[in-house]
């Protein structure tokens, strides 16, 4: 008799582990308000390629800023730069070295975070291996 007592606690107790494991993984993401200054266009065609759509985003947030650059999956057609911009309130969060904007449509687009260098004396964002100068 004990040992099915134990069981049948021990399935509980796994039970409800589960369960809070599950909720928790469910758990809506954090967006922290700011606004999106610039979505500048830094699409490029190389020779003997179909080129790559992509666009810098600037974002402040209080005396933060931010830039992101978001690349268009052209194999799949996400382009989602038409909700993209300029002098708008944006919500947005940070992952790793990834930056999710909240779209009107409730998904997200997903950008990388670049980081602001100095090369010879000028200021640049630098995203990967692409540099943009004068990016304010």
């Amino acid at each position: 008799m004990p040992n099915t007592m134990v069981r049948k606690m021990s399935c509980a107790l796994l039970s409800v582990l589960l369960v809070c494991l599950t909720v928790s993984a469910q758990k809506e993401p954090e967006y922290r308000a700011g606004r999106l200054l610039k979505v500048s266009n830094q699409s490029y065609v190389m020779p003997g390629s179909a080129g790559k759509t992509a666009y810098l985003l600037h974002i402040r947030d209080g005396s933060n800023d931010y830039f992101a650059l978001y690349s268009v999956n052209d194999v799949f057609g996400h382009d989602r730069s038409n909700q993209l911009k300029s002098d708008s309130e944006i919500q947005y969060r940070i992952s790793g070295k990834n930056l999710f904007l909240k779209a009107q449509d409730s998904k997200e687009i997903k950008s990388r975070l670049c980081t602001r260098v100095q090369i010879a004396g000028s200021p640049a964002v630098k995203c990967g291996d692409m540099v943009v100068f004068d990016a304010k």
